[in-house]
């Protein structure tokens, strides 16, 4: 059944990766991979706001496949944010330049959501999809995203402190919007989506089992082998719990995690690991000294104790990272390692 549900990927490393193949050669991919520090967003973003890029299809299309033809990384993920069920949901977004609410959440719109109208609402990111799919190379694999529940909420609340406590009332609403958001991403053929969870690392580890982890083992079950799942700075703790999520693929670690030593302890493919404030390092040679010493650890764990590794950062790419960096990043991982 698993062979069958990975099957369609279009990159051979990263199915090998996901499937815990044995390979010397890590697939590489990287959280916010298109973005501000690329000179190719960059030009887009001087003719277009950031709202107008992840709202008009052919635009999202060129943003996500800028870092590929660029840098030629093993995936694509979908230009897009987080937040726009809370734009469905009536609270108004926009960006300026980070998000902005018009309204605050309220029971009234938890209260008369209508479900049925989000298909049309995010038909952007479904066509988005479509011409993304069609435009990247056969070799190369496509990821979706959605944020995750209780991420949403605190930024619905973030600089609302007058809100009601909604939370209990605002979670499910936001769970029934993110399952459709992701049946439509899934019916473009993508290969994974990520639920990008940051502000779960806040949670105690009760808080984390009673808010993510349900939505987490229900879309796994859902979409079995197809999930990975991120919080910032994941403990040790909350890793475990995550451990217990049978059907979930794949997870996120931090600098804090020996990730080839975990590999072997979890049935995850397990990605990242590499500072994101390392790969900002502006003089080319501290960088490099940096990529060697974390490529020396690499080699210091043979190919089977690094099966199921995609080779990523801690967390998203960062405004102030040199091009240089990632050009040197993926050549270094894919010549040294080979």
């Amino acid at each position: 059944m698993e062979l069958e549900i990975l099957s369609h990927i279009c990159n051979q490393s990263f199915s090998n990766a996901l499937q815990k193949v044995d390979q010397a050669v890590p697939p590489i991919w990287m959280m916010r991979q298109a973005g501000r520090y690329h000179n190719h967003y960059q030009q887009l973003k001087q003719k277009y706001t950031f709202e107008q890029l992840c709202r008009e299809p052919e635009l999202a299309c060129e943003v996500t496949l800028g870092p590929i033809q660029e840098f030629d990384f093993d995936a694509a993920i979908l230009f897009s944010d987080i937040l726009f069920p809370l734009d469905f949901l009536g609270m108004g977004l926009s960006f300026s330049p980070g998000p902005v609410f018009e309204k605050n959440l309220s029971r009234s719109m938890l209260d008369n959501i209508h479900l049925d109208a989000f298909e049309e609402y995010i038909q952007f990111q479904h066509l988005a999809l479509q011409n993304i799919r069609s435009s990247l190379p056969q070799n190369k694999s496509l990821i979706g995203f959605t944020g995750g529940p209780i991420t949403l909420y605190h930024f619905a609340v973030r600089n609302n402190p007058i809100t009601d406590n909604l939370l209990i009332e605002a979670l499910p609403v936001l769970e029934k919007i993110l399952n459709r958001n992701i049946d439509i991403q899934f019916q473009n053929d993508i290969d994974l989506l990520m639920i990008f969870d940051t502000e779960a690392n806040q949670l105690t580890d009760k808080e984390f089992e009673d808010y993510s982890l349900p939505f987490i083992e229900q879309i796994a079950d859902q979409y079995p082998n197809r999930i990975g799942y991120f919080t910032k700075n994941i403990s040790h703790s909350k890793f475990d719990l995550l451990k217990g999520v049978s059907n979930l693929q794949l997870t996120v670690l931090g600098t804090q995690h020996n990730i080839f030593k975990e590999l072997s302890q979890t049935h995850l493919s397990l990605q990242g690991n590499f500072s994101n404030e390392l790969l900002a390092i502006p003089e080319k040679s501290d960088f490099l000294m940096a990529i060697n010493e974390y490529i020396d650890l690499c080699q210091s764990f043979d190919v089977s104790q690094r099966s199921g590794w995609i080779a990523s950062l801690d967390h998203g790419v960062q405004k102030i990272t040199p091009e240089t960096n990632i050009h040197l990043f993926i050549e270094q991982i894919r010549t040294k390692l080979a």
